[in-house]
């Protein structure tokens, strides 16, 4: 110690060495309790290395136990230590039992071991269930309005938990929610339980059940009222799924809210059933609609298939032509083989969601091997499209000029026409199991309009079932055949060809059918296509095929068949699939190979 105008100070040197001192013994203490208690810190210590086994139970089981096994979801700590693994495998018994439990097994067993060798812990855990634990006794009972709801009574009546059943609490919460929510789809809105008692007896390996339900009142909807300019009250009103008057559904809510959007005549939609403005358990609904900034519409697009080369499309709508909800729009296509400009007005009839009342006038310029027509067309059709069965019928003047082979004509044709169809599909666009069907009728007389007479019938039919995952087999069906005293009555537009992308392929476009004495195909009055198709389904994008098509064009009914098998690459979109086919056409001399290249949905 020095002394110096009077005070006293240690020098550094030693200050120094006795906090070196002190630092010293604090890190030896500390060390000492880290290694007393088994705490190592992590970057100082290697991982251990933890096996868990389960068995003697199946893999449901299995399952809700490793998650409910607290060394299982922690084996792959890196701060797992030595003394708690022992300390989870200590509890791992009772996370065994309270997995099990909802289960209905409350007397389970547990063979439960735990060795370490220079690997690491190897925990294993020998399940004995015990006994399981059934229901004694159901009581289920109604109170409130909906005491005698039909739709309530079918929940009780395909009950999930029956007597004599295993007790699985899994499915008694799902059936207390199923319940819960049909009452709120039936309009009881305050529903609620008011005894829910679930008694269980491990001892007797029984449990008895209790639920009374209070649906309370009914709610119904009220008036619906709109804030919009748009379309005008009545037809807004023809857009409704519901009446007032009807059950209160918040899934109706939704539903309106979604065929709004779909009509495109507004930029947003709001639907609100106004809870808070409850009279008498009546509900009025509010409707908020946005015009949409610009009316008008367009699109310019590009593609290629080999039936029609190389094209580009330009299409043009508005989407709101007056407050009747009428729709105007046009599309010109400029191809290498088929050149068209279509204008349609449509506007809704009776139920604005499904039908359509359609005034079309149209231009066609088509090409393919020794045929040239140039077709202007003039229609009105009423359409019903509903979600499975579309419906329509149509008057269409046809103006035709024509040149086939070596010869040339024109035609003038009246046409009424009758098509109806039937989609059954658990996705149209990228369908597992799914029909559909349709037929055409269509015919003039000559003298009315006409300068031939003829009646026609097309049917066509596609299934695709997926009988094992990752297969799907697409089958296709197409007849026709038309009474006329000769085919030449008839323009190419109104005669039947195969070959190409939609019919037979390894067959270029509409090259089968009935030949005049040039060697020209005219086409002919009857016509069959099959087709059998297998896809294998390689992940969510991409798949593979192989397919045969058969089939045949003529003017005499025979069974002479054109066929063509082959193999292609599927790219799945949004839009549908993007298909490149090889195809042979092995009926013909040498079996030529043609490529072809299409775009659509799978229906």
């Amino acid at each position: 110690m020095y002394v110096k105008r009077g005070r006293c100070w240690r020098d550094d040197k030693t200050r120094f060495l006795q906090f070196h001192n002190i630092s010293s013994l604090s890190c030896r203490i500390v060390f000492f309790l880290f290694v007393f208690f088994g705490i190592v810190p992590a970057a100082l210590a290697a991982p251990i290395n933890v096996e868990v086994e389960v068995t003697g139970v199946d893999s449901r089981l299995r399952e809700n136990v490793l998650a409910r096994l607290t060394l299982y979801l922690q084996k792959d700590n890196a701060r797992l230590r030595e003394s708690t693994i022992k300390r989870l495998h200590a509890k791992a018994t009772g996370d065994i039992s309270s997995a099990l439990a909802p289960f209905g097994y409350y007397n389970s067993a547990v063979k439960a071991t735990l060795l370490e060798d220079k690997k690491g812990f190897h925990a294993r855990y020998l399940i004995d269930k015990g006994p399981p634990l059934r229901v004694a006794s159901v009581d289920n009972t109604i109170i409130g309005d909906g005491r005698g709801n039909v739709a309530l009574q079918k929940v009780f009546k395909d009950w999930g938990l029956r007597v004599g059943d295993v007790l699985d609490q899994t499915v008694y919460e799902k059936e207390k929610k199923r319940l819960i929510n049909t009452a709120i789809d039936e309009g009881y809105l305050d529903v609620a339980f008011i005894k829910k008692t679930l008694t269980i007896n491990p001892e007797t390996n029984k449990a008895d059940t209790l639920l009374v339900l209070d649906t309370k009142k009914q709610y119904f909807f009220g008036e619906t009222t709109c804030k919009q300019d748009v379309l005008e009250q009545e037809l807004l009103n023809r857009y409704l799924p519901y009446a007032k008057g009807d059950v209160y559904r918040s899934a109706k809510i939704f539903e309106l809210q979604a065929i709004l959007y779909r009509t495109d005549f507004f930029s947003r939609v709001k639907v609100k059933g106004q809870i808070d403005a409850v009279v008498d358990h009546v509900i009025p609904v509010e409707i908020v609609l946005v015009s949409p900034e610009k009316s008008n519409k367009y699109s310019v697009g590009g593609g290629y298939a080999t039936d029609t080369g190389a094209r580009a499309k330009l299409e043009w709508s508005n989407r709101i032509f007056n407050n009747h909800g009428h729709k105007i729009s046009g599309s010109l296509q400029l191809a290498e083989q088929e050149n068209s400009l279509i204008f349609l007005y449509k506007h809704p009839r009776k139920n604005p969601r499904y039908d359509t009342l359609i005034h079309s006038i149209g231009y066609q310029d088509t090409s393919w091997e020794d045929t040239d027509t140039r077709l202007l067309t003039a229609a009105v059709s009423q359409e019903h499209a509903g979600p499975r069965f579309k419906f329509s019928t149509g008057l269409e003047i046809r103006d035709e000029v024509y040149d086939i082979g070596e010869t040339s004509g024109t035609s003038t044709l009246f046409l009424p026409s009758l098509n109806a169809g039937y989609i059954l599909a658990d996705d149209i666009l990228n369908t597992k199991h799914g029909l559909s069907t349709s037929v055409t009728l269509l015919g003039a007389y000559k003298g009315f309009i006409s300068d031939a007479s003829f009646l026609q019938a097309t049917i066509n039919g596609k299934a695709i079932f997926t009988p094992f995952k990752q297969w799907k087999l697409i089958g296709r069906l197409s007849i026709g055949a038309t009474l006329v005293d000769s085919i030449d009555s008839l323009p190419p537009s109104l005669r039947y060809y195969v070959g190409g992308d939609a019919t037979i392929r390894g067959y270029s476009y509409k090259s089968i059918g009935t030949k005049d004495s040039s060697g020209a195909v005219i086409g002919g009055r009857y016509f069959v296509v099959e087709s059998i198709e297998m896809e294998r389904i390689i992940n969510q994008y991409w798949s593979v095929a192989g397919f045969w098509d058969g089939g045949t064009a003529t003017d005499d009914l025979s069974l002479d068949y054109y066929q063509g098998v082959g193999a292609g690459i599927r790219f799945r979109l949004p839009f549908g699939q993007i298909r490149v086919d090889l195809a042979s056409a092995i009926t013909e001399d040498g079996t030529p190979f043609r490529i072809h290249l299409s775009v659509g949905g799978d229906l």
